[in-house]
């Protein structure tokens, strides 16, 4: 008798290091600090790094809902707000973006050149990155903590799923462009099935069927991970069209995003007309 009733602290212990052990890629939320918003330029902290980016928002006190907006390759926050901003904001978000590691210059044909694609997408850096910036919405006032949404394309799809897998209770929904996950690859841009299966926010997957860059299998083996978790996830296809999907159906796909977004509650109705494409 007393021999088990010992060895029942050691099974209990057993089970939370081997939850531990699971979970030991899943970074803290960064401890941010000092915020400052000069125009559309904010500036902080993260974990003592220095950190900044650009942040949009509707007039009024709010609260409002909030999207935090993931640039792909060679892109960068500047030009994702610049040009995704204004009508996010007429729709009521306020929005968020930083520089990832895959970051380019604004404009130009050479934004990709020297970027070190090693360092891209979902890595550590970039989800610490993500991570802040849903920190510092969830330290204001004018936005609403149960309304923060994600959006990626590419790179910045691979980030997005990272992020709702790091932080599966805080984000009320999310939505990715040209973007998935691979089996089992470790430390790769794109993350693994086994990390999308922390997701619980609900998912919208668009992906286009003649996509070379990142092929529609990624998205296919995402939404079967979503399925096997349970989560609510849409996944639509286009057929004949490539890696620059916002740009080759617009329309379709900021209907699209902006319907997921109505119905799990991130948008009022009033609010859901249609959401600006965009691939940067």
């Amino acid at each position: 008798m007393k021999r088990g009733f010992a060895c029942r602290p050691f099974v209990l212990s057993l089970a939370v290091l081997c939850a531990a052990a699971v979970r030991s890629d899943v970074p803290p939320a960064p401890r941010v600090e000092g915020f400052r918003l000069s125009g559309e330029q904010w500036t902080c902290t993260a974990d003592g790094k220095p950190l900044s980016g650009v942040m949009l928002r509707p007039e009024g006190p709010g609260p409002f809902p909030a999207i935090i907006l993931s640039h792909g390759m060679g892109g960068n926050a500047q030009t994702l707000l610049r040009t995704r901003g204004p009508d996010l904001v007429n729709r009521g978000f306020i929005c968020i973006a930083t520089d990832y590691t895959h970051a380019g210059k604004s404009g130009g044909q050479d934004r990709r050149s020297g970027l070190d694609f090693s360092q891209a997408g979902a890595r550590p850096e970039n989800i610490r990155r993500g991570l802040a910036c849903l920190e510092l919405l969830r330290q204001r006032t004018d936005v609403d903590p149960k309304r923060i949404a994600l959006y990626g394309h590419s790179m910045g799809a691979f980030l997005t799923i990272a992020l709702a897998a790091a932080a599966p209770d805080k984000i009320a929904a999310a939505a990715i462009t040209a973007g998935g996950v691979v089996p089992n690859t470790v430390n790769a841009a794109a993350p693994t099935a086994g990390v999308a299966s922390r997701i619980r926010a609900p998912f919208l997957i668009l992906h286009g069927t003649a996509d070379t860059t990142v092929p529609p299998e990624r998205s296919a083996l995402l939404k079967q991970t979503l399925d096997a978790q349970g989560v609510p996830n849409a996944r639509h296809l286009f057929e004949g069209v490539g890696h620059g999907l916002p740009v080759e159906k617009s329309e379709e796909v900021s209907r699209l995003m902006g319907e997921w977004f109505t119905a799990h509650k991130v948008l009022l109705p009033s609010a859901a007309k249609s959401l600006p494409p965009g691939i940067d």
